[in-house]
């Protein structure tokens, strides 16, 4: 095999920008873009979410911060809202039936407010007309015409009591206590003394006329009580046609207005009778006394006659649309439950506390309703109740105002029970793929009721048409920030920048954020260097490099620790069973490679593989999945006639830390084949990636860090020009490495090897072909395999000897690993 046929070329090692394919010199000529370019996916889900009115397609949108999902999310909203019409408002009227129950009252959008002040208007002309309509002689004439014929009928059952004793010989006094008879002799009223002084016949024959008198004068007031009751009821009856006369006109005129409004036309008819009934609070201006109407649980609920005796009257308006244009857009930034569902206030009074039904605010879910209402999933998870409660909004339709306490209180509170407020709201909750997972698995509700995910990739196709738009977001920023404007290189180096981050030289990070921060730091350096016109290429350069010393302190120190041999890295020479790994730390904000030795040591036994770390409980899941992997290979590769009579261990020299990860796979089986064959492994060459059972290497995460890693640490110690690193060829498209590799690389100083399978990154490794099998299955002399079959083969014989066997006969106690 041709070794050089393995090297990566400089030009595949990175892709780079040229700036006069811009076609602009710098992005003053450009206009700032409005939209996202390269999220399709999400772009057509949102468009189908956003589109479609059916229950339970709710929109959840999947991505990470800085992706622009927000912003698009934004945009496409306000697309959506100029194509339907405002909604309706909303108000709460009180419930002349069940005062504790105001009524939730639907109207046109801004009638709401038009209601409000025609009911102010009302009781301001019926407070200031209905007090001059009693103080008329007609109102006096009329009150005398109603009430004529029940003092009439008043007056004969008085003269009849008083004809009724004279006849019995009495004469009746009213008292506090009702009616007293006192009888008569010789025309005269006898006093106690006197009475008391009479034979006993005659007192009992008073006693006894006494008594039917009385039955009959208690008979007579319940007429008298009746028709009392009755010269009120006339006389009130009379001052309600007044009253009733006195604004009829203006009732007309709301009747008219507000007749497209079944339930306000119902509501009104009430006002009026309510009016017709409470003249007195109109008829005199006096204030009215506050009364408490009930207490519970510290709260005393007000009837909205206590403070203000035309409180009753008054509009809430829950939900104004009278300045909404198209449908309403609300994003929810603090979704508490009040924040989302509305609260009943109170005001402290007289120790307690009193509400009304003014008192009643809505949640974002009324002020949404009809629209849309986005919020951020891990804030509305984070807040008690607010999941459970938006799920019963989607589930019936309908939005109750209800404070938390009075839900789990196990005493009936006395408080303000709102009427529910249907609601027809679009939910678009945003958040990462792992709350979405999360949500998917945990609640079974969650896919009834969010059918739609609109998932926002973290990164886009590097098209001219996605080049010219990070040109076009720097327009953006020059706006919003007030940044200066990019040369064409500087943008360039902002798209090389873009590719980096995502390690993919044919993609474009979509998160947003570090490109903004990228932009402002640059600007910032552009600032420092005087240059206060446009923003070049290096200060890009010197943003990144500055933004990487600001971070590297960590990687800065390991670096020591290789210059001074305190981690023992060797990148010069041939040792049989060590190799250098390569691996990547990542500490949030930055990710470096670090190499790291790994070492194999062999001999005579029964097949079996040990890695050091893994019995010492220091690697992850993955790692241990891709030892095992080892195993495969080898009795597939080597095992196929005969048992693998061998003892292997395997460790990561210096490593302090759990290994995680299958990327080291690979580096473990070529030092082991190098231990079995007792062939050396260049120690020039470090070794990325996973292998499979078939020997194919796969590709791995991080390559562009570890690659960088290894050539610093070679740098340090002299480049001889035989060092490098093999890599997977699948990752060679991931390649966007620094420019000093690059150089390096193109210099002949360093170099990059990107093999498909254990063969090919044996041979780089040992200098020594594998080796194919003949047709009886034996490999060359002079090759790797065949190396190995030889030293399995001595092994193996090592391994009977030692258990006592004979030297022909097979014992079967090796295994496969």
């Amino acid at each position: 095999m041709d070794i050089d046929s393995l090297k990566v070329p400089p030009d595949k090692l990175t892709v780079r920008c040229d700036p006069d394919s811009l076609g602009f010199e710098t992005t003053e000529e450009l206009e700032p873009l409005e939209g996202t370019v390269g999220q399709d996916r999400a772009v057509r889900a949102l468009e189908f979410g956003l589109g479609i009115d059916a229950p339970g397609y709710n929109i959840y949108v999947v991505g990470y911060p800085g992706t622009g999902r927000t912003t698009t999310l934004t945009s496409f909203l306000r697309r959506a809202t100029r194509e339907r019409p405002a909604p309706d408002d909303w108000c709460y009227v009180h419930n002349f039936h069940e005062p504790l129950q105001p009524l939730a009252v639907r109207l046109p959008a801004g009638m709401g407010r038009q209601l409000v002040q025609d009911m102010d208007e009302l009781i301001e002309d019926c407070a200031r007309d209905m007090p001059g309509a009693f103080e008329t002689e007609e109102y006096r004439d009329r009150v005398e015409e109603a009430v004529k014929e029940v003092q009439e009928r008043k007056e004969t059952i008085t003269n009849g009591i008083e004809q009724a004793a004279r006849r019995q010989g009495f004469i009746v006094q009213p008292s506090p206590t009702g009616i007293i008879t006192t009888p008569l002799k010789d025309g005269k009223p006898l006093s106690g003394e006197e009475y008391s002084q009479l034979p006993d016949d005659e007192r009992e024959a008073f006693r006894t006329r006494s008594d039917e008198l009385q039955e009959f004068i208690n008979q007579q007031l319940v007429e008298l009580r009746r028709s009392e009751r009755e010269g009120v009821r006339r006389r009130a009856q009379v001052d309600k046609d007044v009253a009733l006369g006195v604004i009829e006109p203006t009732f007309i005129e709301l009747r008219d207005r507000y007749k497209d409004v079944p339930e306000l036309s119902h509501y009104l008819e009430d006002v009026r009778e309510d009016i017709g009934v409470r003249v007195d609070d109109f008829r005199t201006r006096a204030e009215q006394q506050p009364r408490q109407s009930g207490e519970a649980g510290g709260h005393a609920v007000r009837e909205p006659t206590d403070d203000d005796p035309f409180l009753r009257y008054k509009v809430n308006v829950l939900v104004d649309n009278s300045a909404t244009e198209g449908a309403p857009v609300i994003f929810e930034y603090s979704p508490t439950y009040y924040n989302l569902f509305g609260r009943i206030e109170y005001r402290p009074r007289y120790g307690t506390a009193g509400t009304d039904l003014t008192m009643i605010r809505p949640g974002a879910i009324h002020t949404a309703n009809g629209g849309y209402l986005a919020v951020q999933a891990k804030d509305l998870l984070a807040n008690p109740m607010v999941w459970e409660t938006l799920k019963r909004v989607l589930r019936s339709g309908e939005a109750r105002i209800e404070n938390i306490g009075e839900q789990f209180s196990p005493i009936p509170t006395s408080t303000l029970r709102p009427e529910p407020v249907p609601v027809n709201v679009k939910i678009v909750l945003i958040g990462t793929p792992m709350l979405f997972s999360l949500l998917q698995r945990s609640d079974e509700d969650f896919r009834k009721f969010f059918k739609v995910k609109a998932d926002f990739d973290m990164s886009m196709e590097r098209t001219p048409e996605n080049t010219r738009f990070y040109a076009s977001f720097v327009c953006n920023q020059r706006r919003d920030s007030n940044v200066r404007h990019f040369h064409k290189t500087a943008v360039a180096r902002l798209v090389d920048y873009a590719s980096r981050l995502v390690e993919h030289q044919g993609r474009l990070t979509t998160r947003f954020i570090d490109v903004a921060d990228l932009i402002t730091e640059a600007d910032h350096w552009a600032g420092k260097d005087g240059n206060s016109a446009v923003v070049m290429g290096d200060h890009v350069t010197r943003a990144i490099e500055e933004k990487v010393y600001r971070s590297n302190l960590t990687e800065e120190r390991l670096q020591q620790l290789f210059d001074d041999g305190t981690i023992l890295i060797d990148t010069d020479g041939a040792v049989v069973g060590q190799i250098n790994g390569m691996s990547v730390l990542d500490m949030g904000d930055y990710a470096f490679g670090r190499p790291m030795r790994i070492t194999a040591r062999s001999s005579p036994g029964r097949g079996q593989m040990a890695s050091i770390d893994r019995e010492a409980q220091m690697t992850g899941r993955t790692h241990n999945k891709g030892f095992l992997i080892l195993s495969g290979y080898l009795m597939g590769k080597y095992g196929r006639d005969k048992p693998l009579s061998f003892r292997s261990s395997i460790g990561f020299e210096q490593s302090y830390d759990e290994v995680e990860g299958d990327s080291a796979s690979s580096a473990e089986l070529y030092v082991l084949l190098s231990s079995l064959a007792d062939i050396p492994i260049n120690q020039g060459i470090a070794v990325t990636g996973s292998v499979n059972q078939h020997g194919e290497i796969q590709a791995i995460g991080g390559a562009i860090y570890k690659i960088e890693g290894y050539y610093d640490v070679c740098k340090a110690k002299g480049l001889t020009g035989r060092q490098g690193v093999i890599i997977p060829r699948d990752n060679v498209k991931n390649l966007v490495l620094r420019d000093d590799v690059v150089q390096a690389v193109q210099d002949g100083r360093f170099h990059i090897y990107a093999v498909k399978s254990v063969e090919e990154g044996i041979e780089v490794l040992t200098g020594v072909p594998s080796g194919d099998p003949g047709g009886n299955g034996d490999y060359p002399e002079g090759t790797l395999n065949h190396a190995i079959n030889q030293r399995l083969e001595e092994m193996a014989v090592a391994a009977r000897r030692m258990a006592g066997r004979d030297g022909d006969e097979d014992d079967g106690t090796a295994s496969d690993g």
